[in-house]
């Protein structure tokens, strides 16, 4: 009784929420075959794991270190909040799902887990687009005292937290609402609403503006702008560095660093949710019918590989990172220059870089790398 009264709530709340098999056929089972359905869960089960160790190994190696921290790496420990809270709070459901060939959860469950992807997802971008601004500031200003306090940062992390949790409860509100997806392992918001009624219509347009396109606009002008700054770094004529011969010559020096780093960070995070976001936008339109099973249902799930995504990129970019993630990823070589370079007394633990876990031996005068990491010198 008391999970009935509890599922009932919550579909109140939600303006009816995800359909029920009773008023929308079996909604709830699965489209695929049943060894899809298991590759599925097996995947979701390996990208879960993945997500939950690497990032929790980046915001240990941040609570390790919380007073050597940079103000803008609160951002990178911020995102990887987002990355284990969906991997705990999100992937167990479509995982279990998965390996049982229907969604198990009910119209309740389905509510939550799309909330809790909304929510997680739409904070994740959020954060993205304030790092590349704030990364954009400190490279335009281009002096140490252009870092914000970590009072200031505080404050950003949370305006990121807050947009993401306004959007995740609009369709509560009852502005559209959770559905389960096409091939009926999980859930999402309704993207079928738009051609239905102007309610989810105006919800989805808002969304793809407010939640995709604005995001990803400040992103790519962002860093869009960084590389330009560089190029005119190089070429000796910017105004910020003609009468600083020093800081010209540091930049030049991580100019290459700093480009792959954007790149891996900016391009990672597009590569893994724009197909996403052109199948959303395909099913609101033509109609949820006219998108094929397997391509409505592989979207969604390269989507959910970008909370492995940043670990693995901080393994490539960082030697510093990687003898604190796992000593097997570095040669001896690479273990001894970085030791030697940033002796440590004693039983301390080792962190990336003497400012902090995740900071690398890098002048500080040119500021952190896009999305506040900086990178260590790739020949």
């Amino acid at each position: 009784m008391a999970t009935t009264t509890a599922a009932d709530l919550l579909d109140q709340a939600a303006g009816g929420g995800a359909p029920t098999a009773e008023t929308d056929g079996d909604a709830f089972a699965s489209k695929l075959t049943r060894e899809a359905d298991i590759i599925i869960g097996v995947y979701l089960i390996l990208i879960g794991t993945g997500s939950t160790l690497g990032n929790g190994r980046v915001l240990w190696l941040s609570y390790r270190n919380w007073k050597k921290l940079r103000p803008v790496e609160l951002l990178v420990a911020s995102l990887a909040v987002t990355d284990v809270g969906i991997s705990l709070f999100g992937y167990p459901f479509a995982a279990t799902s998965s390996l049982l060939g229907r969604w198990s959860f009910g119209t309740a469950g389905c509510t939550w887990y799309g909330f809790t992807g909304f929510f997680f997802g739409i904070t994740s971008i959020a954060t993205m687009a304030l790092m590349s601004l704030l990364r954009f500031m400190i490279v335009y200003k281009g002096y140490p005292g252009s870092y914000p306090s970590r009072r200031k940062t505080g404050i950003i992390v949370a305006a990121g937290w807050l947009y993401g949790l306004f959007w995740a409860c609009l369709p509560l509100a009852g502005w559209s609402q959770y559905h389960v997806e096409p091939f009926g392992l999980s859930c999402t918001v309704d993207w079928g609403s738009f051609s239905r009624d102007a309610n989810g219509m105006s919800f989805i347009l808002c969304m793809i503006i407010f939640c995709t396109a604005v995001p990803v606009a400040a992103m790519v002008a962002s860093y869009a702008a960084i590389f330009y700054i560089y190029r005119r770094a190089k070429k000796g004529v910017d105004r910020h560095l003609k009468n600083n011969a020093v800081m010209s010559q540091k930049r030049r020096e991580v100019e290459r660093s700093i480009t792959l780093m954007a790149l891996a960070v900016c391009g990672g995070f597009l590569f893994a949710w724009m197909p996403y976001a052109v199948v959303g936008m395909w099913s609101a339109v033509a109609g949820a019918d006219a998108v094929p099973i397997a391509l409505a249902s592989a979207a969604p799930l390269f989507a959910k590989s970008s909370s492995l995504w940043n670990p693995i990129i901080y393994l490539g970019m960082s030697d510093r990172f990687r003898l604190n993630m796992c000593g097997c990823f570095v040669t001896p070589t690479q273990s001894q220059t970085a030791v030697h370079a940033h002796p440590q007394q004693p039983g301390a633990p080792l962190p990336l870089s003497p400012r902090g876990p995740l900071v690398s031996n890098l002048p500080t005068a040119v500021g952190p790398l896009p999305g506040g990491l900086q990178a260590t010198n790739i020949q």
